[in-house]
């Protein structure tokens, strides 16, 4: 009786005990999760569509591409395990990896890459927005062709040779084509999935809702609670999931970064992002590590190259002379925000290290004599006496009013010239600008893609972004000619000459380089920031210490 009794107790103790640890387990599990202030709400999380800073944080959890950005911005494989590229750089072969699955356990195969990349380049959608980021697949043969309608979907260079193989063919050597692939709109496209509930709809709901999204990545959405939350669980799915060290993620949706930083503060959120100066300086002497990046983004001030008086470079290059950027970039835009003597940001890379590296500043700043010299042989070649009052276009933002207000005074103190500031909604200004009815508007630019071509393809004669208008039969040749040279070398060697050539010119104003802050709590460890111009944030290889 009393065996009866110890054995009864004995294994009443070991349920009792593996209760217990089974709910310390769970505990770990749930108390393994980060909490990050997204900002605003996603838009959408359809990795096609997804173009604003919100969404593409959502799909950068959710989906992987070919390659996924490292650490140390180099591309490694993601759901390719390896690829090939032909000798003459056209050809890429990438291989999926066998164990690749969507989250419902299906197999993610070149098919799914070969249907997302055409549908984001279709000529006339009928379910859905043309695709904002169509634009980097026309890189591909026969991908702007078919976009413009000008083409069929067969004569595009994409072919899934079987289901874990796919070739593409460019229409150029295009160094930058790897970090491309790990682009939301490269993403695959479950079409299983999406053909069964949104093909034929008139108006789709596809990446609108928590249940109408099939995604490939690290981790899945299992709620989203409009302009509160999305929440993400770790995806066991997926083919690396014993490396992935977050089993959950919750983005919360908090448009007031005041708010959230005061919920940081609190221990509420894990992660937010710093947007005022005092709230650097606030958390500088806690435990809260601080970490900034570039952003990818110039602050410059367009000109109006066809404008009577701003055609004149000299008066162009004397209005650039006479600013003084580091006085502005430390006490008013403030974060870890640059001066920039050039255009092309610090983040894009070069051969050997930056391109900025290598090209190197290409003016000086806040050189009153030179500006005043330069303003005084630009009226007399115009026939001037005086400078008429100039008008600075700027957008509704508090942010862009005070730079404008900063040049406005430097400009008087310097050049003693008068400036009239017009603040407007964005929209507003662009249309202006695009109508060549502006002198100078301020503006910001970052490229869609990590290379230098990004940024100085704007200003080529025709191109739809040159708001300033610039032509220079010179620039456009060299531009060409980098397009199609093979070695990289003499690539990046033709595009720091263009850059110089065009800053002679001076048709844009560089201003600085936007840095970003952010603050997280310190026992995370391994997120990735600012390391792809597109998506500034990867959970991947983030866990706690």
């Amino acid at each position: 009786m009393k065996q009866n009794m110890s054995y009864s107790l004995l294994l009443i103790l070991l349920i009792c005990l593996n209760v217990l640890l089974t709910g310390c387990r769970s505990v770990d599990a749930i108390s393994n999760e980060i909490v990050i202030s997204l900002g605003g709400e996603p838009k959408t999380i359809d990795p096609q569509l997804a173009c604003d800073t919100p969404s593409m944080r959502v799909v950068n959890a959710i989906f992987e591409g070919l390659v996924r950005i490292n650490e140390k911005g180099k591309p490694v494989p993601g759901v390719a395990s390896t690829w090939e590229i032909s000798a003459d750089k056209l050809t890429y072969t990438f291989y999926i990896r066998e164990d690749a699955k969507w989250w419902n356990g299906a197999d993610v195969t070149a098919y799914h890459f070969k249907d997302g990349w055409i549908r984001a380049i279709e000529p006339h959608p009928e379910n859905h927005e043309i695709s904002p980021m169509r634009h980097l697949l026309f890189c591909i043969e026969g991908a702007l062709e078919y976009a413009q309608g000008k083409g069929n979907k067969e004569e595009v260079a994409i072919v899934a040779v079987d289901e874990k193989t796919l070739s593409v063919k460019l229409k150029n050597p295009t160094p930058y084509f790897l970090e491309l692939t790990s682009n939301s709109v490269f993403m695959p496209l479950n079409t299983e999935f999406y053909d069964s509930q949104y093909f034929n709809s008139n108006i789709t709901t596809y990446g609108l809702e928590a249940k109408d999204i099939m995604g490939n990545g690290p981790f899945k959405i299992s709620s989203w609670d409009h302009y509160q939350e999305i929440v993400l669980e770790k995806n066991y799915s997926y083919w690396n999931f014993e490396n992935i060290g977050l089993e959950k993620v919750n983005f919360k949706i908090i448009n007031d970064n005041w708010v959230a930083f005061t919920a940081f503060k609190a221990g509420e959120i894990d992660v937010i992002d710093i947007t005022h100066e005092i709230q650097k300086k606030e958390l500088k002497d806690s435990k809260t590590y601080l970490g900034s990046y570039y952003s990818g983004h110039t602050q410059y001030i367009s000109i109006n190259n066809e404008d009577n008086i701003l055609k004149n470079k000299n008066i162009r290059k004397a209005l650039s002379y006479s600013l003084d950027r580091k006085t502005l970039v430390e006490e008013i835009v403030g974060n870890s925000s640059k001066e920039a003597y050039a255009f092309v940001n610090p983040i894009v890379k070069g051969v050997n290290g930056s391109f900025r590296r290598s090209a190197g500043d290409l003016f000086g700043d806040n050189d009153g004599e030179k500006a005043k010299s330069l303003l005084k042989t630009g009226l007399a070649q115009l026939d001037y006496n005086s400078l008429p009052k100039l008008t600075l276009l700027v957008d509704d933002k508090e942010a862009s009013k005070k730079n404008a207000q900063a040049f406005q005074n430097m400009w008087k103190e310097n050049l003693e010239i008068e400036v009239e500031i017009q603040v407007m909604p964005y929209e507003a200004m662009l249309d202006r600008m695009m109508k060549k009815n502006y002198q100078l508007s301020l503006v910001m630019w970052a490229g869609d893609f990590n290379d230098a071509l990004a940024y100085l393809d704007i200003l080529k004669t025709h191109n739809p972004f040159n708001m300033a208008f610039y032509s220079n039969d010179q620039f456009d040749k060299l531009l060409d000619e980098a397009i199609n040279q093979e070695d990289e070398r003499e690539r990046m060697d033709l595009l720091i000459e263009a850059e110089q050539i065009m800053i002679e010119d001076m048709p844009i104003v560089p201003v600085y380089y936007l840095g970003l802050d952010y603050a997280i709590n310190p026992k995370y460890k391994g997120l990735v920031m600012g390391k792809t111009l597109m998506q500034d944030m990867d959970l991947y290889w983030t866990y706690i210490e």
